[in-house]
């Protein structure tokens, strides 16, 4: 009775399956409606429009304005390499020069003029930024509002924590003593461990790899949030990764598994099993 009937991987494995590609349908639903409200689609053309601006000029000009300040200029097919004096440098140190003169300089005076009809770079700069937090926002956002739904609206709706994949393939969840999962775990489960910790957390690292320059160091936490989960899961006796810890919550068998209504109630029933089994052993 108060045995938890634990079920296979399979089909822990399927109706994972499942609500993984509910929640990255709903996800990407959610994106799309949030970028036509912030005009995303908008803000990530005046982006590459400014790009554009800048590549033309750095094309055209950036070579005979390099070498006429002393930098070496070379093209190459991934981007360009700027040295001075033999050690790389940057656009921006040739285009501090080149705003430094002025204009002075017949050999450099086109390539000001054009320099100044350019949107500045702190704009173009502050543009880039805006449009990786707007792409940051649409992500966390749609990801927040597909769990809020998948894995906590519809659980409560469902009953004993069950989700889409969970009702199709006969699971619930229940606390590890087989009391019926409760709303604070459910959220607990659903936002803190769920979203928080297995969902968000990787997704910022990987913003920060990508964008934010954290290098390695993000792929690194990345793999250890990664293998930490699929240990918990095959070394915990009742295979419970991050999210199930956080709750105090169990998988099991919904056919099979006797879920008491409250504590309470499994309280009552043990004491209750507890006199039979004195009982009987008196009888004997």
């Amino acid at each position: 009775m108060f045995e938890l009937r634990k079920i296979g991987i399979v089909k822990r494995a399927s109706a994972l399956l499942l609500d993984v590609i509910l929640l990255a349908v709903l996800t990407t639903g959610f994106m799309f409606i949030i970028s036509l409200i912030c005009n995303y689609s908008h803000e990530e053309k005046l982006s590459g429009q400014y790009f554009e601006e800048w590549e033309d000029f750095r094309k055209e000009y950036v070579g005979g304005v390099a070498d006429y300040y002393g930098f070496t200029y070379e093209e190459k097919e991934d981007g360009y390499v700027i040295k001075k004096d033999g050690i790389e440098s940057s656009l921006g140190a040739v285009m501090e020069k080149l705003d430094a003169s002025n204009g002075e300089h017949p050999e450099t005076a086109a390539a000001y003029a054009k320099f100044k009809s350019l949107t500045p770079v702190e704009k173009v700069n502050a543009q880039y930024k805006y449009v990786y937090s707007l792409l940051f926002m649409m992500v966390s956002l749609g990801i927040f509002l597909a769990y809020a739904i998948l894995e906590f609206v519809v659980p409560l709706f469902l009953k004993n924590g069950q989700t889409v994949g969970k009702k199709v393939f006969g699971i619930c969840i229940v606390r590890a003593d087989c009391v019926k999962i409760s709303t604070l775990s459910l959220f607990a489960r659903a936002f803190l461990g769920k979203f928080a910790i297995e969902t968000m957390f990787p997704v910022l690292l990987v913003f920060l790899f990508i964008f934010g320059g954290l290098g390695i160091l993000a792929l690194v936490l990345l793999a250890a949030i990664l293998i930490m989960n699929t240990v918990l899961f095959f070394v915990t006796k009742n295979k419970t990764p991050i999210h199930d810890i956080i709750a105090y919550t169990v998988a099991v068998d919904m056919k099979l598994q006797m879920i008491f209504q409250s504590e309470e109630e499994m309280l009552e029933r043990k004491t209750l099993q507890h006199k039979q089994t004195v009982e009987n052993s008196k009888n004997q």
